[in-house]
């Protein structure tokens, strides 16, 4: 009987063991009786089988018996089975960040150098509302993997890879109350040291624009902003939060409302790059000097951020860093390991004259 205390590996354990030992010739018995037979649900046997169909030892198809394969499919050198690991995004490839396809070109590289495989599945679904349940059931049954890698995943999303226990990484950071494996940018201290930066040139009034609604890690860049206001040894530090849409239109919006503040800011963090972009430029247009009489640091590195006048002052991590990072707790799935990338300090222009 599998073990309830990691019921989906388990279950893997014990599937694997018994198509390994011969207990069926050709095909699985059906999904209920699987279930009743060792009393897990519906959803963690599917998340079981997508595994060993990643490892392919078996055939999933929808409809049909489940197909036991011979010996599965294994690396001729190594021996080791070729696992697929599906990515889910929101977005299409082409409207992601520079830096989301840099480190996502790397990691396809390295699962490629190791003989594994990368699908990419993009879709809206898996991502609205409070409980895409239905959504990521139906996907994961459908397109089976080893280990999924999840990109700007909800707090929805990863409540249910962690209940089903389905094996996933995610690229970011768990919401208060889940653990699951992941890797992001530190950016609890990445907002401390920018609020220290801003400070030891004279900055007083500080400013923090960030996007609702929030991934775990711009709540990270909240909790860090307020940390580095909290250590300042001068009681005339203050610093509000702006937030925005994400839109352009929303970001002026924003920009307006905080130049017309009785106590503006003199400096500000950006959270995202293209928003810094859309920021630096607005100030520009509405006559406010960078850095003169506006400093800005951007929480998030783009390579074009150096091509604008002035160059944004940033925190970058290389993509074949964080992809690697990545490509570890996708070779180690279970893994419950909150991996943070500490990056490395770009000064630029919008900081310094």
């Amino acid at each position: 009987m599998p073990q309830r205390t990691s019921l989906v590996m388990e279950t893997v354990r014990v599937l694997r063991e018994a198509i390994v030992a011969g207990r069926w010739a050709a095909h699985l018995p059906g999904e209920r009786r699987l279930c009743e037979e060792w009393r897990i649900s519906r959803p963690t046997l599917r998340a079981a089988l997508s595994t060993l169909a990643a490892e392919g030892l078996i055939k999933v198809a929808q409809g049909r018996p489940t197909e036991v394969l011979a010996g599965g499919v294994r690396h001729e050198e190594s021996g080791a089975p070729v696992l697929t690991v599906g990515l889910l995004s929101p977005e299409p490839l082409h409207a992601m960040p520079p830096f989301a396809l840099l480190w996502l070109d790397e990691l396809r590289g390295q699962l490629a150098a190791a003989g594994h495989l990368l699908q990419v599945h993009v879709g809206r679904s898996w991502f609205n509302g409070r409980n895409p349940a239905r959504a990521l059931a139906s996907l994961t049954a459908a397109a089976p993997a080893a280990v999924w890698v999840l990109y700007r995943s909800t707090e929805g999303m990863q409540r249910w890879f962690e209940e089903q226990q389905v094996p996933c990484v995610i690229v970011g950071s768990p919401f208060a109350g889940i653990r699951l494996p992941s890797v992001d940018r530190d950016y609890r201290a990445v907002c401390r040291h920018a609020v220290g930066a801003f400070l030891a040139r004279g900055h007083l009034r500080l400013g923090l624009i960030i996007q609702e609604p929030q991934f775990a890690g711009d709540r990270e860049s909240e909790a860090g902003f307020q940390e580095g206001l909290k250590a300042a040894s001068s009681a005339e530090v203050s610093g509000s939060l702006f937030r925005h849409d994400g839109t352009r239109a929303g970001i002026l919006k924003t920009l307006d409302t905080l130049l017309r503040a009785r106590l503006r800011p003199t400096a500000l963090i950006v959270a995202r790059s293209a928003c810094a972009l859309t920021v630096c430029t607005g100030l520009l247009q509405r006559g406010v000097r960078i850095p003169q009489e506006m400093a800005v640091i951007c929480r998030d590195d783009d390579l074009y951020l150096d091509e604008v006048v002035p160059s944004v002052a940033r925190y970058s991590v290389p993509p074949s860093v964080f992809a690697k990072q990545i490509f570890r707790l996708v070779q180690q799935p279970g893994t419950k390991r909150d991996t943070k990338v500490m990056p490395v300090f770009l000064k630029r222009e919008s900081l310094q004259a």
